[in-house]
């Protein structure tokens, strides 16, 4: 690595390392006014707030690290401009590319490091965060989770070990179900190859049913073809448990996308969503390449035109990706090639402008 690449490279992480804590505390600060009257008004206490707000941090980093790559690199050359030196280097015969291609490699490894967090820690933290808003303000707690591609749910003194065979959750499979009494004593048991809900009852297939006799702990075992049961839950009990594909993290959304397949049913969704997740980090890339080609034109320029080329270029990013989506979710456009869109077009556009730009 030469002392050029060096130097602009030093000039883009200490902007780096300015911008996102700004933005983060910015959007924290919104974050606080908007929850913390809620936290008072259902009497949580501090701790469950403090701890909230902190497991929201991954979820703002994660959202605002593109647009920060984007603002440190356009930062970092206005600073050069503004100080003569990108003059100097014009003037010794410097490739524009040498100068955008060090802080695109800087992006590019800022993008890969995003990435691993977001499979690894980022959803957990969102969900730990949630579940504190659920509890501790809602005071709704969990009547269920999903665990992998396996659902549990507690009932009216019943418990469902089971897994979604369906979106509506009105079609289950490898189905186990137990009713209890009030000293917790299993009364009834059964379990099923699948579940399938019709007429309010849930109509069980392929199974075995285990039922107490009476108030000795005898129990009687039968076989069934099919079993009907009126039961207390019903399917938008289980679909209120399933996180919404949003919030899932790679690894469950890819099983999900799986489930989904082998059913028979639509993936679209879930199958964007993953992509979008996996492609969204990389967006820094992809918008600093324009920034720079564009920034590199001006002769002159200061630190808030760095920061107003940067924010117009992140808002008009952000709208035309939320709108990739809603096309690959709706099945307009392939899943994958959805969240792509975005990046081909800011990538031609900026090798279109780079073909243009002259020292």
């Amino acid at each position: 690595m030469n002392v050029l690449s060096r130097y602009l490279l030093r000039n883009f992480f200490l902007m780096f390392a300015l911008v996102l804590p700004g933005l983060i505390g910015i959007y924290l600060l919104i974050e606080v006014f908007e929850r913390l009257d809620d936290f008072i008004e259902a009497n949580a206490p501090m701790s469950s707030a403090l701890a909230y707000f902190f497991l929201s941090i991954p979820k703002i980093l994660y959202e605002l690290t593109p647009l920060a790559v984007l603002l440190a690199g356009l930062l970092s050359i206005m600073l050069l401009s503004r100080h003569m030196e990108l003059l100097a280097m014009r003037s010794l015969g410097v490739k524009p590319w040498k100068v955008i291609f060090p802080l695109l490699l800087a992006a590019f490894f800022l993008s890969a490091i995003l990435v691993s967090l977001k499979a690894l820690y980022i959803p957990k933290a969102a969900e730990s965060a949630q579940a504190i808003f659920q509890v501790e303000v809602k005071k709704k707690p969990p009547r269920g989770m999903l665990k992998g591609n396996r659902l549990f749910f507690l009932g009216d003194n019943s418990i469902w070990a089971t897994e979604l065979g369906s979106p509506d959750a009105k079609r289950l499979k490898n189905v186990q179900w137990f009713s209890f009494d009030n000293n917790y004593v299993i009364t009834q048991f059964v379990a099923a190859s699948e579940a399938t809900y019709s007429g309010n009852k849930w109509i069980f297939k392929h199974g075995l049913r285990k039922l107490r006799m009476g108030k000795e702990p005898n129990y009687s075992v039968k076989a069934f073809e099919s079993l009907d049961l009126d039961l207390a839950e019903g399917p938008e009990d289980f679909v209120a448990v399933e996180t919404p594909p949003a919030q899932m993290d790679m690894v469950s959304l890819w099983r999900s996308v799986q489930r989904l397949k082998q059913s028979g049913y639509s993936a679209k969704e879930q199958e964007t969503v993953l992509w979008g997740q996996i492609l969204y980090p990389f967006l820094g890339c992809s918008l600093l390449l324009v920034g720079l080609t564009i920034t590199l034109f001006m002769e002159r320029g200061g630190l808030s035109l760095g920061l107003g080329l940067g924010v117009a270029i992140g808002f008009a990013a952000w709208v035309t990706w939320s709108f990739a989506l809603s096309l690959g979710k709706t099945g307009m456009v392939p899943a994958f090639f959805a969240p792509w869109m975005v990046h081909l077009v800011l990538i031609t556009m900026g090798f279109v402008l780079m073909r243009r730009l002259r020292f």
